[in-house]
């Protein structure tokens, strides 16, 4: 194969690697986000049997802040209530002013830490029993959802880790095999798998721009993270090309 066939040929194999690399990382970025604004909006509501006075409020407040796995806690008084329910179903909460007195009772909504969800219900329980509750609510598929995406993200990072792990035995080889080809002489060699990396990369996100106003959470992947996937698809595509052409 002659030299200039083996150079595009490590074109094409930077392209590809940058496209699957970027895609990749663009997918890992996106799980993050999702599971960090699902995380962030999900709350469990501890409703009050009965209402309290405002320094029993606030100890019970205090209370459930000191609990191993809370984040953050939020009072929710009965009238604060009403007015959400009226913003989210007018017709319900008139229904329920018909009634006269507020039927809805006081909650405290509580925030677990990201930490807490792998064990939620053990995490729950605790909870309950800082307190006599009327009603425990939360949304279970919420749970599942932000675990299932945690658990996603860990799997997509190992196998980045992996690839790059691949890169970097390339490279290695392709060191020992020819250690004479990797020099300042070499260079304008090592253009062309470059540019086939960056090409890459940016046909992988300009593919999944489109999706950017339908997902809140969506973002680009760190910098650095695109600075390692660029070179890894570089250099690893420059070692192959560069190995004697008897291998």
């Amino acid at each position: 194969m002659s030299l200039l066939s083996r150079r595009w040929l490590a074109f094409a194999f930077a392209l590809a690697a940058a496209v699957a690399g970027e895609s990749l990382l663009l997918l890992s970025a996106q799980i993050a986000g999702f599971e960090k604004v699902s995380r962030e909006d999900f709350r469990v509501s501890f409703f009050l049997k009965s209402e309290l006075p405002d320094n029993r409020r606030q100890v019970l407040e205090d209370k459930l802040l000191g609990l191993e796995g809370v984040e953050s806690v939020r009072f929710v008084a009965r009238d604060e209530a009403l007015a959400a329910l009226r913003q989210e179903d007018p017709e319900l909460a008139d229904s329920i002013a018909w009634m006269g007195e507020n039927p809805l009772p006081s909650a405290f909504e509580v925030r677990p830490r990201a930490g807490a969800l792998g064990h939620f219900e053990d995490w729950l329980q605790v909870v309950r029993g800082a307190a006599e509750w009327s009603d425990v609510r939360f949304r279970p598929a919420q749970v599942r959802a932000i675990l299932q995406a945690a658990l996603y993200g860990r799997f997509l990072s190992l196998v980045l880790s992996f690839l790059l792990c691949v890169a970097a035995v390339i490279l290695v080889v392709g060191l020992w095999r020819s250690p004479a080809r990797f020099s300042w002489a070499a260079m304008p060699g090592a253009l062309l798998p470059a540019c086939g990396a960056a090409g890459g990369m940016l046909l992988a996100l300009a593919a999944a721009w489109p999706a950017r106003p339908y997902l809140p959470w969506w973002h680009l992947p760190r910098a650095v993270d695109q600075i390692i996937l660029w070179a890894a698809a570089a250099l690893a595509a420059s070692a192959i090309s560069s190995w004697p052409a008897s291998d």
